[in-house]
């Protein structure tokens, strides 16, 4: 059973992710429109009593209404220095952006400080499990598959990156030998009987 300070949420969408702290925090923003995810996250802040004064135990979800398509939900998790990021097939926390996915856990805790007592919470680990698509990914597939190496095997190679194991591929290509380049069988010395054996005799040594 999951302690009810902890919150699960897998396979979500990233909205933004402010991984370097620019004088507001780090935060990874991640889409909640649907109505499982809106439910826990709002049990999981009411029940460890969230936030500050009044708003303590309120999730403070942010709405936004794209020109085109539904409206979306979103909510933001603050990054601590000891939330752990790893992702899936040499993804890293550079992968992380609009469109990514996600699966992550957050924790809630008690502070008492020179700024005040009460329950924040925090991401614990992140699992990357998609990243950002960029024009440059498809111009790295196109690489790949121009050199007959398959974009797919590449991505999911661990630990190599995408051009460490096209690189290894390219190299061991490289290394093959032709059929000009075979070295020669060495030349048999002394002479062979008629039962197929050599004549050492033969042999001046």
């Amino acid at each position: 059973m999951e302690s009810k300070d902890k919150i699960k949420l897998k396979d979500i969408k990233v909205i933004f992710a402010n991984t370097k702290d620019e004088g507001f925090g780090r935060s990874l923003t991640v889409d909640v429109t649907d109505s499982a995810s809106q439910i826990l996250v709002e049990e999981w802040v009411k029940e460890n009593h969230i936030g500050k004064g009044d708003n303590a135990g309120k999730p403070n979800f942010k709405e936004y209404q794209p020109e085109e398509g539904d409206k979306v939900i979103q909510y933001a998790f603050k990054i601590n220095d000891y939330t752990k990021f790893i992702g899936v097939g040499g993804l890293t926390i550079d992968d992380l952006g609009y469109g990514a996915e996600v699966s992550l856990v957050a924790q809630a805790f008690q502070y008492d400080n020179k700024f005040g007592k009460g329950t924040s919470a925090s991401l614990t680990a992140v699992l990357i499990t998609k990243a950002v698509r960029t024009s440059a990914d498809d111009d790295i597939d196109d690489l790949l598959s121009g050199a007959g190496v398959n974009p797919e095997e590449v991505k999911t190679a661990e630990p190599n990156s995408g051009y460490e194991a096209a690189k290894a591929t390219a190299e061991s290509l490289k290394k093959a030998p032709k059929e000009d380049d075979k070295e020669p069988l060495p030349e048999v010395q002394g002479d062979i009987t008629d039962d197929g054996e050599i004549d050492l005799s033969s042999i001046p040594f």
